[in-house]
């Protein structure tokens, strides 16, 4: 009798690669969610790449302090040797004439001479230094100075026979330093304890031969004898047939918002303008900083490959992808907002928007010849145009703005697409845990029949 051939039966059933299958088939709407939330998180990040460039376009705005574009002021003096100046952006313009009498200096006398400035002085005793920081001590004479004197300072310097002159020097610093400067002095022969009032420490002037003066010093062994070589003596200005005293050589708002440097004495012309030198470079900045924004609204808005710009800026940024945003209404608007601000500058022909490149174009030497004939006329188109730009720049920056509107709708999308994968994960997970289960059991009866299929062809022979 021939054998019965039934071998093989159980290899007909392979459950690794039917769950691979089945799985496949069941994770593809898994994938699509997966490939949906990457475009959702790549589109936060593009939309988050617009709003960095309208924030830099805000801190190019911010640079330009209260009027960013007619704010400062230029002061020009007929004489540099006598004076410069600088105008505050609220000084009035105007030419003025200003004779400078004479500039203020400080008062300074030489005390002693040595051989050496680190040469031991031999001797012990005290220098009393007496200061008069204001006129409330006029009328009283060097000699008659104390503490109590009204408007007088007093300093007491130790000395002993091992100290050195470089010593009392840093010791007269160390205690009256801010008042009064000492330091040494040398003629070629001996040296000197210099002491100077410190620039602006004291309103009291003296003049030659005088017996009140602004730094007095009694040394009690005698070896700091004190010798006058320049007497203290205030700025005096004539302005608008006016005296215009100072203790320094800097006078502030003898002319409103003006700093008057004093260097020399005489007389200069001080003509104070509009500084619209900046104007121009103003301008360019800020359309630069627009082309900033517009450059990767027209990429991501407008099918891929329209404008030049595109490579560049997608192979710095790899993640802004050509048309991402195709048909969107949101960056659409911006982008008729921020052609909109520049209608004055396109008013005065200084700019245009080159649909070929999806830029705007600033003509510097156009807008600099304008300012030169029709300065008032251009400030006041740059200033509308500025204010036009503030506000739409504000209104994109908000938290409340279209930006962050966008991010925010693309950002709920994106989390409810992740819970979706999470909730498919979980699903997918307990399917195939059920499929394993179903499919060793079959295995378990499929080895089983084969066994008693062993055993039939056994006895069958």
């Amino acid at each position: 009798m021939a054998g019965i051939a039934l071998s093989g039966f159980s290899n007909l059933f392979n459950s690794g690669s039917i769950l691979a299958a089945v799985m496949s088939s069941s994770s593809l709407p898994l994938l699509s969610l997966s490939q949906q939330a990457a475009y959702m998180q790549n589109q936060m990040q593009e939309v988050n790449y617009i709003y960095n460039q309208s924030m830099s376009v805000f801190s190019t705005m911010m640079g330009f302090v209260l009027n960013p574009v007619t704010g400062s002021m230029t002061a020009i003096s007929s004489s540099s040797y006598v004076l410069n100046a600088i105008a505050t952006p609220n000084t009035a313009p105007g030419t003025y004439n200003i004779t400078v009498q004479q500039l203020a200096q400080p008062e300074i006398s030489l005390l002693g001479s040595f051989s050496s400035a680190n040469t031991q002085l031999g001797q012990s005793g005290t220098i009393t230094l007496f200061f008069r920081s204001d006129t409330s001590s006029s009328g009283i004479t060097d000699n008659n100075l104390s503490a109590t004197t009204p408007g007088v300072q007093e300093f007491n310097i130790t000395y002993n026979g091992t100290n050195t002159l470089q010593d009392i020097v840093n010791e007269i610093n160390n205690t009256a330093g801010s008042d009064i400067t000492a330091s040494i002095f040398y003629n070629g022969n001996t040296y000197s304890l210099m002491l100077a009032e410190k620039q602006g420490a004291s309103t009291f002037t003296t003049s030659p031969s005088t017996t009140q003066h602004v730094i007095v010093a009694q040394d009690s062994s005698g070896i700091f004898t004190q010798n006058y070589i320049q007497n203290a003596q205030n700025a005096v200005i004539n302005f608008g047939g006016a005296s215009v005293t100072s203790n320094v050589n800097q006078i502030q708002n003898v002319i409103s918002g003006v700093t008057l440097n004093l260097s020399g004495t005489g007389s200069v012309i001080l003509s104070i303008s509009q500084d619209t030198s900046q104007v121009a470079n103003n301008v360019s900045n800020l359309i630069n900083e627009i082309n900033n924004i517009l450059t990767p609204i027209n990429v991501l808005t407008e099918k891929p490959g329209t404008y030049p710009s595109q490579n560049s800026l997608t192979s710095a940024n790899p993640f802004i992808v050509p048309g991402d945003f195709m048909g969107n209404f949101m960056l659409t608007n911006l982008k008729t907002q921020l052609l909109s601000v520049v209608q004055p500058l396109e008013n005065l022909g200084v700019v245009n928007y080159n649909y070929q490149t999806g830029q705007l174009q600033f003509d510097s030497n156009s807008f600099q010849n304008l300012l030169s004939t029709s300065s008032q006329t251009v400030l006041n188109s740059v200033t509308a145009f500025v204010s036009s730009l503030s506000q739409a720049i504000m209104n994109i920056i908000s938290p409340n703005g279209a930006l962050m509107t966008e991010e925010n709708n693309i950002s709920s999308d994106y989390a409810y697409t992740e819970n979706q994968i999470y909730q498919m994960q979980q699903s997918l997970l307990l399917q195939q845990q059920q499929l394993q289960l179903q499919f060793s059991q079959v295995e378990a009866i499929m080895a089983s029949s084969s066994a008693e299929i062993t055993k039939l062809q056994t006895l069958l022979g």
